[in-house]
């Protein structure tokens, strides 16, 4: 009896060890893949983190200029006044290019502020 057991034994044997061998060597190539898998994932986490180190550095290191409230209205007003007076110069001009369309003298002079349009409308207004 024990014979027969060794007999059938030595026939099953290699129909159980081939494929847990097959078994076992997938499951430890399984495992180096995922091994190193993890660690290229972790050196570029790690990579990343370098960078991004880095960025806050840099951008820490920049230095920006910000103008307060008060200098951004002073600059405001400063480019408002430029355009009045290119508005000014403008009427003035086109008053010139309408005299001289009609033959008549220049009625206004766009350097003196005195005969300028705005000023001849603020002297109309006062009268």
């Amino acid at each position: 009896m024990l014979e027969h057991l060794a007999v059938l034994l030595s026939v099953l044997a290699p129909l159980v060890v081939v494929p847990l061998s097959v078994i076992t060597f997938y499951l430890k190539s399984l495992r180096d893949h995922l091994r190193s898998r993890h660690e290229e994932l972790a050196q570029r986490v790690r990579e990343q983190a370098a960078s991004l180190g880095d960025l806050r550095a840099a951008v820490a290191a920049f230095e920006r200029e910000y103008a307060t409230k008060e200098e951004w209205l002073r600059e405001c007003l400063h480019a408002r006044r430029i355009l009045e007076r290119l508005m000014i110069t403008t009427a003035a001009l086109e008053a010139r290019g309408v005299h001289r369309a009609r033959g008549d003298e220049l009625a206004t002079d766009p350097t003196r502020p005195e005969s300028s349009p705005a000023a001849s409308r603020g002297n109309s207004s006062a009268k």
